[in-house]
């Protein structure tokens, strides 16, 4: 597996930066192709069988293709054994099959803008159970108010003005599968040793993905390509997550977790950009700008903290070696 010392770049606050507003940008992307999808399969609303095998042959998709790009390119080969069965598959629990399973459920009783938001859930859940798992990535006061911040943007969102559309089986799966999403987060953080990130992200797609299809098949699901629309969307849904995915395994490895997924909050202004140009939806309102400018707070005060963090971190480092030399 790489290490940080020979690969500090990984670690450059430019570099992780630019890679994981790549990868929010892509994200953002999900929640209108979603609806699409819908649409191109001609799934009804109420068929949760035939979402989840929607979903499940989206995440299959993406961890063969990430798990062949591994087969092909890297070194040591993505392959899984006895001793990563379990925490590969826990991972998958939370950060694809639970996360993923809520998602698709709920997504469709709200707007693409609204389930957008939603996702910065996922960034305050990182943010706090990283705090209770890894020592030195302290739970300060200004992430605890940079995620204060953040939460009031989706408060603004949900009840500004719109506090009967509320719906526990729209928003509330929304809002618990991102925090799903954020577990899953420091899963993958904790299991990296001896890991590389293709083989954790590869596998835990590949299974969580063939767990939503089965479920989807014993209840009766199921999906069918009426034309070449359905297999593009079911395609770049697939290669759009695999590479995603991906680089976000690669910066959790090699970065403490809050300064990796505390960009998830971007994640909502790109899904209500591209919900606006693929979906038609009203975005240009005072109520989403208010909210966004919040997170995007959010966003601003806990990765400054993280940053100091650092910070901190190399100088202790550098006095480690200075000690040993």
């Amino acid at each position: 597996m790489l290490k940080n010392k020979n690969n500090s770049y990984l670690s450059n606050g430019i570099f992780v930066a630019c890679i994981a507003v790549l990868c929010t940008l892509l994200w953002g992307t999900a929640f209108p192709a979603i609806k699409k999808g819908y649409e191109f399969f001609r799934i009804e609303e109420n068929d949760i069988p035939s979402k989840l095998v929607f979903a499940g042959a989206r995440f299959f998709i993406a961890g063969a293709i990430v798990l062949i790009i591994g087969f092909l390119c890297s070194k040591p080969k993505p392959t899984i054994g006895r001793h990563d069965i379990l925490p590969i598959s826990f991972l998958s629990l939370f950060q694809t099959y639970g996360q993923y399973l809520l998602l698709y459920i709920g997504i469709v009783y709200i707007t693409g803008t609204k389930s957008s938001l939603y996702t910065s859930a996922a960034a305050f859940t990182s943010v706090i159970v990283a705090a209770l798992v890894f020592r030195g990535d302290n739970l300060t006061l200004k992430k605890i108010f940079g995620c204060i911040i953040g939460i009031s943007g989706i408060v603004v969102m949900v009840f500004g003005g719109e506090m009967g559309n509320f719906s526990l089986i729209g928003d509330g799966l929304v809002i618990l599968s991102n925090i799903f999403g954020g577990i899953g987060n420091v899963i993958s953080k904790k299991i990296d040793k001896g890991r590389t990130p293709i083989q954790v992200s590869g596998w835990q797609l590949f299974i969580g993905g063939a767990a939503l299809m089965l479920t989807g098949f014993i209840f009766g699901g199921g999906i069918t390509f009426y034309n070449e629309s359905c297999v593009l969307i079911l395609l770049y849904l697939g290669v759009m997550a695999g590479s995603a995915f991906m680089l976000w395994t690669l910066l959790l490895f090699h970065n403490p977790v809050s300064k990796v997924a505390v960009y998830n909050l971007l994640i909502p202004v790109f899904g209500t950009m591209w919900s606006g140009i693929f979906l038609g939806e009203n975005i240009f309102t005072l109520r989403n700008l208010y909210a966004l400018v919040l997170v995007c707070s959010g966003i601003f005060l806990v990765n400054s903290v993280s940053k100091n963090f650092l910070r901190h971190k190399n100088d202790n480092a550098t006095e480690e070696e200075n000690k040993n030399d």
